[in-house]
């Protein structure tokens, strides 16, 4: 295994982790909402991810860094299925991991054309936020009455804002070499 590839099995390890100790709260989301916000998580956090990867490769690793982008869903997929969810505060079924590794694909094919072009990390993940949010809107007020979907967006806008925080978080740690243990998560960043 090349020491590019060794890095960035860590540090996609890492954002799993991170994730893993910050599971968005259930709140009034319904259960597309709460895995389209989970999906969103995973992938800001991978897109923080690789930013610092590419922060810190030679030019020659940029085209591995960026190809191990593609097993992303999978590497989410199996976290949720063995890891998360037993946590999710609601009955979920069996196609519950396929659909959070899918959203958070998503947000990743979202970031990659402007990682490539070398946008700054925030641009890159507000960008990144508001088009998926404009992409998944009605999955976020589906199966809400009428007169509570602007409530729906709202909170989902809240969670995409603590997404967005702990991605930029994980960044800073990682640029300082700092695993991701819960006792950070515990005291709140």
């Amino acid at each position: 295994m090349k020491p590019i590839e060794y890095r960035s099995d860590i540090q996609y390890l890492q954002a799993l982790r991170c994730v893993e100790y910050r599971l968005p709260n259930h709140g009034h989301l319904r259960k597309q909402g709460y895995v389209l916000t989970l999906g969103l998580r995973y992938g800001l956090t991978a897109i923080a991810a690789t930013f610092h990867l590419l922060e810190t490769a030679n030019g020659e690793d940029e085209q591995l860094i960026l190809g191990s982008t593609k097993s992303w869903g999978r590497l989410v997929e199996d976290h949720v299925r063995f890891e998360i969810i037993n946590r999710v505060p609601f009955r979920v079924d069996l196609a519950f991991p396929i659909a959070v590794s899918r959203c958070a694909e998503r947000s990743m094919r979202i970031a990659l054309p402007m990682v490539r072009r070398l946008c700054p990390l925030e641009s890159c993940l507000q960008e990144t936020a508001e088009q998926y949010i404009n992409e998944n809107i009605y999955g976020v007020k589906m199966n809400w009455p009428w007169y509570k979907r602007r409530a729906a967006v709202r909170e989902f806008r809240l969670h995409t804002q603590e997404s967005l925080s702990y991605a930029h978080n994980f960044f800073e740690r990682r640029q300082v070499d700092l695993d991701e243990v819960p006792e950070i998560a515990m005291l709140g960043e």
